[in-house]
């Protein structure tokens, strides 16, 4: 009995241990993915602020008032990435999807093993009910028979 209850505390350990790296993995891509959605609304609004480069002083307002969202959004996105680089996070784009794509195998990967250490932790807590179980009746009857 001591052995089987070893068993289920290591084998629930591990599952736990395991959840906790699916997590951390999941906060991961998370983050590589809010980056990534920054990256890629730069390049949609950096032409915009290009063009607003070379429009000559007199319609620059009006190019301005035109595209004023699309700006603001530019603008917001280089203070995003400007945070990023004050932090020594270097803008990596395809490291960044390299490793999304890395952690969300390896997270798929974990979840297929994670499924199938919980079908094995049920099987061995039932049999461990069914031997506390028998091992009460046991002694039930073992006491029982003394008694006689």
């Amino acid at each position: 009995m001591p052995e089987l209850y070893e068993k289920v505390s290591a084998m629930n350990s591990g599952y736990h241990d395991l959840r906790g790296k699916i997590v951390k993995a999941e906060r991961r891509i998370s983050v590589l993915t809010e980056r990534l959605e920054m990256w890629a609304q730069y390049q949609k609004y950096k032409p915009v602020r290009q063009k607003l480069d070379k429009v000559a002083p007199a319609k620059r307002e009006q190019f301005e008032q035109r595209h004023s969202a699309d700006l603001a959004l530019f603008d917001a996105v280089v203070r995003y990435l400007d945070t990023l680089k004050a932090s020594d996070v270097a803008i990596t784009p395809k490291a960044w999807r390299d490793e999304v794509q890395k952690l969300s195998t390896e997270k798929e990967a974990d979840y297929l093993t994670m499924r199938s250490m919980r079908e094995d932790i049920k099987a061995v807590e039932t049999l461990e009910k069914t031997a506390d179980q028998l091992a009460r009746e046991g002694q039930t009857q073992h006491r029982e028979e003394q008694e006689r």
